[in-house]
């Protein structure tokens, strides 16, 4: 991914990181689950600014290492780390980590065809996300949560934030993802709708030379692999107007 970033002057996950770029303003707070070595924490951080925070949570020892450093290099005050993984209990859990690429791992059993690529297994502790943060989060809110799979209990962990702050909720939608922790599409829709939440795609179109974020809502069965899920009470829906379709 770093090298990636490096080469296209960009992270790859563009459309995250066009919203984070359009929505996230000084003064809000960007709450990080799975945040891997840290490009969307630092990104997060420059744009809440040294009043708002970043709670960034990743429980791979040596993804979390380079996550450290780069918050310590960057001197950004404002980030909170917690090498911890998130569910709806806590317990603890085994991490797997297929090949190399620390952003890979998940808490769901890998199929048995997959099994040999393991090249990492951890013993993390896990937390609920809700007690984890402090009771007054400054600004607006938003969650990110890249997970591999495990997003509807990492979501479950955070029912009193989304029913306190309704944050801005961006999630990955990978079926594959989804079933092979237990899960799937359709009850991570449910759990959302059930928290007043509404989805929408989030994509990155060409305009000109460069590219545009662009939210649609998402119906079912047509989701994009990132999603923003925007409650609809929510602050942010005005903030975001500009960048919606009909």
């Amino acid at each position: 991914n770093d090298r990636m970033s490096y080469f296209l002057g960009r992270y790859y996950d563009l459309p995250t990181q066009l919203f984070i770029q359009n929505s996230v303003q000084p003064g809000d707070s960007f709450i990080d689950a799975g945040a891997n070595t840290g490009m969307i924490t630092l990104l997060a951080a420059y744009h809440t600014g040294k009043t708002g925070c970043v709670h960034s949570f990743e429980p791979n020892p040596l993804a979390f290492q380079q996550l450290q450093a780069a918050v310590i290099d960057n001197e950004l005050k404002q980030v909170s780390l917690h090498q911890c993984g998130l569910s709806n209990e806590r317990t603890e859990l085994t991490l797997t980590v297929p090949t190399d690429v620390t952003g890979l791992g998940t808490f769901a059993q890998l199929p048995e065809q997959d099994r040999s690529l393991i090249s990492h297994q951890y013993q993390v502790p896990v937390y609920r996300g809700d007690e984890m943060l402090p009771d007054n989060l400054p600004g607006a809110t938003f969650i990110k949560i890249d997970v591999e799979g495990f997003e509807v209990n990492v979501i479950k962990g955070f029912s009193q934030t989304l029913q306190k702050a309704r944050p801005a909720v961006l999630t990955e939608v990978v079926a594959s993802h989804l079933e092979r922790a237990g899960s799937s599409v359709a009850e991570l829709c449910s759990l959302m709708g059930g928290f007043g939440y509404e989805a929408f795609n989030l994509e990155a179109k060409r305009d000109g030379l460069g590219y545009r974020l662009q939210l649609s809502k998402a119906k079912a069965g047509k989701m994009t692999d990132d999603v923003v899920w925007l409650h609809s009470e929510s602050p942010l829906f005005s903030r975001l107007q500009q960048w919606m379709t009909p």
